[in-house]
This record gives structure tokens, sequence and C-alpha cells, in this order.
């Protein structure tokens, strides 16, 4: 669709097809002062009439100055409500055009039923204010609060902290566009720097966060304002994260040939061995690295069918995710239960704190970064080696899906008579 600018005319006036908006680019000195602002504002004047347009905008006037010569943050977010806010002129034309045109049917002697004035828009709560809401109303666990915590930081830096009223499509988009030039923040310098602080240098590419991770904001985006603000309570009609997508990396990752597993075993030995008994069991369990972080003392028990020893994950980001698994005997004859039974409450603290450390220990254990068809070697290969040797020994599916805490499919109608299989099946 073709914008024409009338700037002949007025600088701040757009013709787009037959609607005016007004749109005004923030001067640079501002965005550097204020990071979370757009390039620029664009709002829908409602009106197809040049004059009446210019009307609106000329009382803008004024907060444009303002703007222009302001360089006090806690100034600035007040002028831009004012300055995109038209519902009150608006308004205010609605009335009179009402006054007109009933003034003129009740002169020709028509009937004509009184009009209420049109109210501005609902004020709504500043998105800070949401949030506190919103956490209260989730379930989440302590580690996946301070993931979503750290998250939300990040949107409420960029989209601001107004109204969600106010927030639209155009500054979603906008909020990941900035979030996916962030930087992965445990690393340093980064580690040590506020949001403000990196916004000031560019980030280079190799340092930045994955596309998976931009996803997760606008997945919390989309969760705060389609499922709690339009759904659960009703403040928004639309969501202005309707339409709005941005896909992840699809590469895979990889999986360890046995010689890669016998190199990250030997190199592990340098280790602490904390991550020398986390790798292995995540090697011979296929389970996950914030499973294994999560695991206590009091979940490891011993079947009284057969007499194995089996961990019992509680929680997890699916229901089949929360499950018992087996412990592999070469742990336990490499005397793995004793490093449980000398645990105080966690099995893993350190990585129960700081999940990265895991990664951090795994990503110089490998000569090779990439396997031969161009899939990530990561912690998470561990995983799919797993999965991935049970399936190549011939392990019946629906039991691997079991053990690894997938959802058990495939079986057609048999899959509403499933059930957890037992111990010794596992």
């Amino acid at each position: 669709m073709v914008h024409k600018l009338v700037q002949r005319h007025h600088p701040f006036v757009v013709l787009r097809g037959k609607t005016y908006y007004f749109r005004y680019a923030f001067p640079q000195h501002l965005r550097d002062l204020c990071p979370w602002l757009p390039a620029e504002v664009k709002r829908s004047l409602r009106t197809d009439s040049f004059s009446e347009a210019v009307a609106f905008v000329d009382s803008r006037l004024p907060l444009v100055k303002l703007l222009k010569n302001c360089t006090d943050v806690s100034l600035v977010e007040g002028l831009v409500a004012r300055l995109t806010d038209f519902s009150g002129e608006i308004g205010k034309w609605v009335v009179e055009s009402f006054k007109v045109l009933t003034g003129s049917r009740r002169r020709s002697g028509k009937v004509v039923a009184s009009v209420k004035r049109k109210s501005s828009v609902p004020r709504t709560p500043r998105l800070s204010v949401v949030w506190k809401d919103y956490v209260e109303w989730k379930t989440w666990t302590p580690r996946r609060t301070s993931q979503n915590q750290r998250t939300f930081d990040n949107l409420l830096f960029f989209l601001g902290d107004k109204p969600v009223g106010k927030i639209q499509k155009a500054d979603i988009k906008q909020a990941l566009d900035r979030i996916s030039k962030l930087p992965v923040r445990h690393k340093r310098p980064y580690s040590r720097m506020t949001l403000k602080d990196i916004m000031r240098r560019t980030i280079p590419e190799s340092d930045r966060i994955s596309r998976k991770s931009v996803k997760e904001h606008l997945k919390l985006a989309q969760s705060i304002f389609n499922a709690y603000l339009v759904r659960e309570l009703d403040v928004l009609e639309r969501s202005p994260t309707e339409g709005v997508r941005y896909e992840e990396d699809k590469k895979r990752y990889g999986c360890l040939t046995d010689a890669q597993v016998r190199e990250a075993f030997s190199k592990s030995e340098d280790k602490p061995v904390w991550f020398q008994w986390f790798l292995r069991l995540a090697l011979y369990s296929g389970a996950r690295r914030s499973e294994i972080a999560s695991l206590k003392k009091t979940d490891f028990k011993v079947c009284l069918d057969t007499g194995r020893t089996y961990f019992l994950i509680r929680e997890g980001k699916t229901k089949a995710a929360r499950r018992v698994v087996p412990l592999h005997l070469g742990l336990v004859h490499d005397g793995f239960m004793q490093w449980v039974e000398d645990s105080e409450d966690y099995v893993f603290p350190i990585a129960a704190n700081t999940p990265n450390r895991v990664t951090n220990n795994f990503n110089d254990l490998l000569a090779e970064k990439h396997s031969d068809m161009g899939e990530k070697l990561v912690f998470h290969s561990a995983r799919h080696t797993f999965i991935t040797r049970a399936r190549a020994a011939g392990a019946n599916t629906a039991l691997i899906q079991q053990v690894v805490g997938h959802e058990k499919t495939g079986a057609g109608i048999t899959d509403r008579y499933k059930h957890d299989f037992q111990m010794k099946d596992l």
C-alpha cells in the first residue's frame, strides 16, 4: 500500500488509503535517552478530511516542541502518551458533527434521538501492574518464575511501562527486533551491564541470543495479552500480539558418535566432579538439563518389585515429563548413589542455582561443534544420543517415550487405554 506524505501542507500528516494519520519521528537524542522509544509513532486520526486532520495535529505542536527540547527521562513517557492520544479531539469532533446533523434535522421537523457523547478509550493498567497480577494468576516453579521475570524485564524495557491498551502490534514487533540484538547475558562483559548500557553497544552476531530465545519473549507476550488480558479478564478486545510471528532457528541438535561420547567422558575428568556425574546421568537417562538440575536426594527410590533404583522427575514442560526413570546399572556400579547419599537436598546444587554452568562446562569437551550433517553439538545432544541409541537397539518406542518424557503416540485407538509402564518394563 502506498503511503502519501502531505509535507507541503503539514509535516506530521500522512494519508494512508482514504484515512489521515499522525506521524512523528522521535529525535535521535530522545531515543538515546529512552531506548524503549520506537523510531517513530503513527496514529490513525480516523478522518478522511485533511482540514480536520490538521486541526487535530496542530493541537499537539506544543508537545512536539517540548519533546524536541526534553532531556528529562521522567517526563518523556507522559509527553509521548499525550502526543499520541487523539481520542479526546476525535470525541469532540464526533459530538460537534452530531450537533450539526441533529440541528439540521430539527429544523426540518424530524424527530431525532439524543446522542450521547462517545467516551474516550477506557483506561487500562500499566504493563508493570498487569505483570504482578499475571504472575499471581500463573502457577510456575521458582526456576520458571525467575526465567520469565528476566524475559519480562526485556519486554518492559523495550515496550515501556505504558497502559496496556496503548501497546500496539507495531510496538511488539519493534520490541522483538531489538530483543533479537541483545547478547547472551551470562557472558562477560554483558553479565555485569544493564540493558541501558548494552543498548549503547553494537553486539556481534556471535554474542547474540538465539532466535528460539526471541520467540520465548513473543510466547510470554502472547500469554500476557491474549490468554490473560483478552480471554481471562476481558480488559482488551484484541491482543497486540495477534498476527505477530517470529520463526526460530529450525536447525536440529546433533547426536554424538560413540567416539565423541568417549571424548566427552575423557575430557570431563578435568571438570568438577558434580559435572562428571551430571553428564553421565544425562547420557544414561536422556533426561533434560533442567530435569536433572531439579533432582533432590528424596527423588531417588528403590522399586520393591525389581530392587532397581530409579529417580522421580516431579515437574516438567508437559504432563508426560513427570515420570519415573530407572537408574542405569553402570551408574549404580560406579558409585553414583554414594554421591546422592552425600548430598543434603539438591543432588546438583550448583546446576540448580546456575544451570548455565552445565552448558559452559560442556562447551569445550568436543573438538567439533557440529555434526557431519551440520547439526549443533551441545549439551542437549546427550538427550538426542540416548534416544537414538535406544531406538537403534530396537527398544519399544512407547517405552522410550515414557523414559524420556515424550507423549506416547502412534498407537491409534489404544492411546485411550494407555497407562504408565511398570518399572520392570522400563
